[in-house]
C-alpha cells in the first residue's frame, strides 16, 4: 500500500513540472470545472473511462491507471466571494490553473450483463506555481446491460444499452489550507459530500465496415457538506464517432465527437455562490491502441463554445491518457 501511495504521488508530481514558483498565490475565483474538478471524472464523463464502451475487450474485466490535466485562464478580477478564500478581495493579474489527477480506475462484470466500475482519484492542482494535493473522492457504480443484437440473431449493425447509478463517497480532503487560509471549495481535491450518480450508455458498430458510436449520459445529484456548501446538479454527455484498425496483435483505435456538461449554480448555507453555473462544449479527439491484453488511450479536448455565469475561467484544454490491463 505504501508502494502505491508513493507511485501516485511522484506519478502526479512529474506531470505538474509544467507549473512556476510563484512567491504569492493568485486569487481563485469559484468554479473551476462544471462537472467537479475533484471528482472527474469522470472521463470525458463520469464512468471509468472515457470511451470505455468502444473498448474491444469490452466484454473482458478491466484495470489500470488514467491522468488528466484541464488548463484554466482567468483574467485580472475583484472577488468578494461569499465564502473564505485565499485572498478576499483581492484584486489579481491574470493566472493560469492546472488541474491533474491520476486514478485508479477498473471494470468488473459480475455476470454477462452486469458490471460495476471505480474509481479512486488523486489531485494535484496547480494555481500559478502553488499546489495542493490529496486523494479525492472515490466512485463506485454499476451498469446493467439492457439490449444487446448478439441475443437477437445474427446481424451486421451490432448494438448494445446500458443502465446503471452509483455513488460517490466523500473520501477526499475538502479542507485543506494554504498560506492564507482556506481555499475555495472547487480547489479542493474532494467535495466532503455524497452525490448519486445516474447512467446511461449505448454502443454501435458496423462491423461490415469497422465503424462504430458511442455514447455516454450521466446526471449527478449532488448534496450538501458540513461547510453548508452544495455543487450544483450537473449533467454531461459524450458522444464519439470511431474506427477499428487491426494489425496482428495490435487494435487501433481513432476517435471524434463532442462533449457537453451542464450545471446550474452552486449554493452556500442556501445562497447562489457567484461566478458559477453554466455550460460548455467540447471538440473532442484521440487516439486509443490495444495490444492484447494491454490499452493506451490519450484523448485531448478543446472548447467550441462556453456560457459561463458570472466571472468564471475559461477553459483552455482538457488532455486524458490511460493505461489499462484486460483479463
Amino acid at each position: 500500500m505504501k508502494k502505491l501511495l508513493f507511485i501516485i504521488i511522484f506519478l502526479s508530481f512529474i506531470t505538474s513540472a509544467h507549473s512556476k514558483d510563484n512567491d504569492e498565490l493568485k486569487l481563485l475565483k469559484n468554479i473551476k470545472n462544471l462537472s467537479d474538478i475533484g471528482s472527474i471524472s469522470d472521463i470525458g464523463c463520469d464512468l471509468c473511462g472515457c470511451y470505455m464502451g468502444i473498448d474491444p475487450n469490452y466484454h473482458l474485466n478491466l484495470v489500470g491507471f488514467r491522468f488528466h490535466t484541464f488548463k484554466f485562464v482567468t483574467e485580472a478580477h475583484t472577488t468578494e466571494s461569499l465564502i473564505q478564500s485565499d485572498h478576499p478581495d483581492h484584486t489579481g493579474a491574470q493566472s493560469t490553473e492546472y488541474y491533474n489527477n491520476l486514478e485508479l480506475f477498473g471494470r468488473y462484470y459480475i455476470t454477462p450483463k452486469i458490471k460495476v466500475l471505480f474509481s479512486i482519484p488523486f489531485s494535484r492542482n496547480n494555481i500559478d506555481g502553488k499546489m495542493l494535493n490529496g486523494f479525492g473522492d472515490a466512485k463506485l457504480l454499476a451498469q446493467y446491460q439492457i439490449y444487446n443484437t448478439d441475443m437477437n440473431g445474427k446481424t451486421k449493425y451490432w448494438q448494445r444499452i446500458f443502465l446503471g447509478g452509483g455513488i460517490k463517497l466523500p473520501t477526499g480532503v475538502y479542507n485543506k489550507s494554504l498560506t492564507y487560509g482556506v481555499v475555495e471549495p472547487h480547489f479542493q481535491p474532494g467535495t466532503g459530500a455524497f452525490d448519486f450518480i445516474f447512467t446511461g450508455s449505448y454502443i454501435s458498430k458496423l462491423l461490415e465496415y469497422d465503424l462504430g458510436w458511442s455514447s455516454d449520459v450521466v446526471y449527478t445529484i449532488n448534496t450538501e457538506n458540513k461547510n453548508d456548501y452544495r455543487f450544483a446538479n450537473r449533467f454531461n454527455i459524450t458522444s464519439a464517432f470511431f474506427y477499428e484498425a487491426d494489425a496482428g496483435n495490435f487494435a487501433f483505435l481513432p476517435h471524434a465527437g463532442i462533449y457537453f456538461e451542464t450545471a446550474k449554480e452552486d449554493k452556500y448555507k442556501g445562497e447562489i455562490a457567484e461566478g458559477s453555473g453554466g455550460n460548455v462544449l467540447f471538440a473532442t479527439g484521440g487516439l486509443d491502441i490495444y495490444f492484447k491484453e494491454f490499452s493506451l488511450d490519450l484523448t485531448l479536448q478543446l472548447p467550441v463554445s462556453e456560457n459561463l455565469i458570472g466571472d468564471q475561467p475559461e477553459n483552455r484544454f482538457r488532455i486524458y491518457t490511460g493505461l489499462g490491463y484486460s483479463f
